[in-house]
């Protein structure tokens, strides 16, 4: 088998950033901080409308039972905040739940500590 010529076919790059786009929720995984230990979910987010647009994830890191009671309620008040602002459910979900919502949010960018490529952020949802 031939491969094409491959030239033609656009890279995947960062949206601007402090432009507000629509998004979708298109999985949503348990995961757990090799570095840390802590839970939290991964949201893998399609940028809607944006052909070229690389996938955005969101880590929503939860509080250890360890933390102290300040900290974990903060933590709780910031994922609540997170929730309601997307249209999700504060009262209990399931991770899979987060599947297929959609919102709107400023994106901002950032430097990805792993391999250095410039990667999309949310900095508000709106």
């Amino acid at each position: 088998m031939r491969i094409p010529d491959l030239s033609e076919i656009p890279d995947l790059e960062p949206v601007a950033a402090n432009v507000e786009y629509d998004l979708k929720i298109t999985k949503a995984k348990d995961i757990t901080s090799n570095r840390t230990g802590r839970e939290g979910i991964m949201l893998v987010c399609q940028i809607m409308g944006e052909e070229n647009a690389e996938n955005l994830i969101h880590r929503i890191w939860l509080p250890n039972d360890s933390d102290p009671e300040d900290k974990q309620k903060t933590m709780w008040r910031m994922i609540k905040e997170f929730l309601g602002s997307i249209g999700a459910s504060t009262d209990g979900l399931e991770t899979e739940e987060l599947e297929g919502m959609e919102f709107s949010a400023i994106l901002g960018q950032e430097k990805n500590e792993q391999n250095g490529r410039i990667v999309n952020t949310i900095q508000r949802v709106v």
